[in-house]
């Protein structure tokens, strides 16, 4: 019996993509002839490099809170689908049939009778059928409810809820201005236990956001109208104040989004040209590894010139799996430089980076392999030194008040059994870039 468990997980392994190499399409840094409005000088070539990867570019003029809290975005967003006057549309990975859910699904059910424009699409093998049968029931009131799935590998046929290519995405839109992106979905744990990030956005990076959401609706819904988008999107987000967010006006947003079937790796060329520009700090949360090998050597690389990198990980990831692939890490990235702390509370489900006090990044992106090359994911760069410096503050306050950090001498004491799970679970558990 033991035999044939061992069998059926290599099996599984090896069909999932392990040792899957994305191609690593070269990208070149296109000459920026007109300079980006809102973009400091030295992260121009971002901007353009984003832009050439995506066809989005950088919008000013928008007003933007960050939501580490989870309760704090459970309120805030209730607030704004409860006053929807004209149109809500979700794209999200996750939405389950919990207490959160049934409160949501209240509400866009009795907004949909009120006539306002209700659609949600959902990636199918991350919801579990009883949920989806709850949520079908939107459907009567005038909710349109759509299903995201396409089989590419064997895995994705064989064993939907591990397969690759998913829709990762957490997008929410409220009346064609205001927006929301990160990492939570729609669940009781992302509002009330775990620690995560979302960014709320109202102005023109809001157009944007739209067009990525249309990119999924014409895979699963081409049949549907357009979506809307408000008219004059810099007076909405002048006149956008919610009194108990810390708001940050005249910000400048450039969204970028992903998908598998792109020439361009945008993701992966975002984190890396940060990580490679970076002058004196880059720091991040990452709840989710191993990141392709030239991820790791350009965080590497950055330590050993003098850059300031700190990783916040879970201590408990919600896949264990997960947490082994990001021990197998630490000894080589501890040696380099780079300093680790685990984060001791409830689960770490976070993904974002700041960088010198210039650029944070929020969004659905994990530093991995699935994020960067074979999943539909969505990220907000943020241009702006005060919501940076804000950004890492907090993730210097929690270092101190949440963390534990890791040292090469506590990964020196760790037993032969962990070191061996860990590689063998790094080498064998997911594809490899």
């Amino acid at each position: 019996m033991m035999r044939r468990n061992v069998l059926s997980l290599l099996v599984c392994l090896l069909i999932s993509g392990c040792g899957y190499r994305a191609p690593l399409h070269k990208s070149y840094i296109p000459q920026v002839d007109q300079p980006y409005e809102g973009v400091d000088g030295e992260y121009q070539e971002l901007a353009a490099l984003m832009t050439k990867d995506t066809g989005m570019e950088p919008r000013t003029g928008n007003t933007v809170a960050l939501l580490p809290d989870g309760q704090q975005k459970w309120l805030i967003l209730k607030q704004d689908l409860e006053g929807a006057n004209s149109s809500i549309y979700i794209d999200n990975y996750r939405f389950c049939a919990d207490s959160a859910g049934f409160i949501v699904a209240d509400i866009l059910r009795e907004r949909s009778l009120k006539g306002v424009d209700v659609r949600i699409i959902l990636d199918k093998p991350a919801n579990t059928e009883e949920h989806l049968r709850e949520l079908s029931t939107l459907e009567e009131d005038g909710v349109e409810l759509d299903l995201f799935r396409f089989p590419v590998m064997m895995l994705d046929y064989v064993w939907p809820k591990h397969a690759t290519h998913r829709d990762h995405r957490k997008i929410v839109l409220v009346d064609g201005k205001t927006g929301y992106l990160g990492g939570r979905n729609i669940q009781d744990e992302y509002f009330f236990d775990w620690r995560d990030a979302d960014i709320r956005i109202t102005g023109p990076a809001v157009a944007d956001m739209a067009a990525v959401y249309m990119e999924n609706q014409m895979r699963v819904a081409p049949e549907l109208d357009s979506i809307e988008v408000a008219d004059n999107l810099e007076l909405a987000a002048r006149g956008d104040v919610v009194p108990e967010l810390e708001q940050f006006s005249d910000v400048t947003v450039q969204i970028v989004s992903d998908s598998p079937t792109d020439k361009a790796l945008p993701m992966r060329n975002c984190f890396e040209w940060a990580i490679l520009n970076a002058k004196e700090y880059f720091w991040f949360y990452n709840p989710y590894t191993p990141p392709p090998f030239s991820t790791i050597k350009a965080l590497k690389d950055a330590a050993s010139r003098g850059v300031d990198v700190r990783w916040i990980v879970p201590a408990i990831n919600d896949v264990a799996p997960e947490k082994w692939m990001g021990e197998s890490m630490y000894r080589d990235l501890l040696q380099a430089g780079i300093r680790i702390w685990e984060w001791q509370e409830h689960v770490l489900h976070a993904k974002q980076f700041m960088t010198d006090d210039a650029l944070t990044a929020i969004g659905s992106v994990n530093m991995d392999n699935l994020s960067f090359f074979l999943n539909y994911e969505v990220e907000a760069l943020v241009y702006d030194e005060a919501v940076t410096r804000h950004a890492s503050e907090q993730f210097l306050a929690e270092l101190e008040q949440n963390c534990i950090e890791i040292t090469l001498e506590d990964v020196r004491r760790w037993n032969i059994f962990r070191i061996f799970r860990n590689w063998f679970t790094r080498t064998f558990g997911g594809p490899l870039g």
